[in-house]
């Protein structure tokens, strides 16, 4: 396959009869002592996608990190870690069992110069046990197509219109549960995945810690000793 460029004299040396291979997601010339990798850049019908994270009320939540890995193979690092859940938050049920919802967006970052997720790579503290865990969520097709897909919706802020869902929200639970859903401003969530983790071998923070965990908010120990940890509702 060979490039050839049009217009724009003052690259079109540059990039004249540039010969390519093309590889599972770019472009690839070679540069002789290394070869360079052309991008195809996302193409969504919105700037980013959002990574948000969500806890039950009261089961407090430390993310060590989550490492997202796009469509085309890029992968970004602790995209999003830290404090996901702490004590009762504001307009709660009050209640640790079952998930906070139904419009779920969650606490993280909008990703714009990822493509949608292939697989996210999560670890993370369970104050509550306390105990850690990691997995690795490989995000189904038909999440992807949830999030390019245009509907039309009754936004609660708005009336009807045509709006995406936009975001990947991953829950976590006591018990080392992780469930993901796909949302949106307008969309209440839709349960796309359910994982069961397993429990982090060097402990929190890698060993780094000497086995310590993050300290629990006063809250959630009141609740925990006169409720207990709802495990199964999850």
């Amino acid at each position: 396959m060979t490039l050839n460029a049009e217009g724009h004299s003052d690259v079109a040396e540059l990039f004249k009869r540039v010969p390519l291979a093309v590889g599972e997601h770019c472009l690839i010339r070679d540069m002789g002592d290394y070869k360079a990798c052309y991008l195809r850049q996302p193409q969504l019908p919105y700037p980013g996608w959002h990574l948000g994270f969500v806890a039950p009320d009261y089961m407090d939540v430390w993310l060590e990190t989550a490492d997202v890995t796009d469509t085309r193979g890029i992968a970004f690092d602790t995209a999003v870690r830290g404090v996901i859940a702490v004590s009762q938050p504001e307009n709660s049920k009050g209640d640790a069992s079952g998930w906070p919802g139904p419009y779920l967006r969650g606490k993280g970052v909008t990703l714009a110069n990822l493509d949608l997720p292939e697989r996210i790579f999560i670890r993370w503290q369970s104050l509550v046990e306390p105990q850690t865990y990691r997995a690795t969520l490989e995000i189904p097709a038909e999440a992807r197509v949830l999030l390019v897909q245009q509907e039309k919706v009754n936004c609660p802020m708005g009336g009807w219109q045509s709006a995406y869902r936009d975001a990947v929200v991953i829950g976590l639970a006591p018990g080392g549960i992780a469930k993901v859903w796909i949302s949106g401003p307008c969309f209440k969530g839709t349960e796309v995945l359910r994982v069961q983790a397993e429990i982090e071998p060097k402990g929190p923070y890698q060993g780094l810690s000497e086995g310590r965990h993050r300290p629990l908010e006063p809250a959630a120990k009141t609740y925990i000793d006169k409720h207990g940890i709802p495990y199964g509702s999850w």
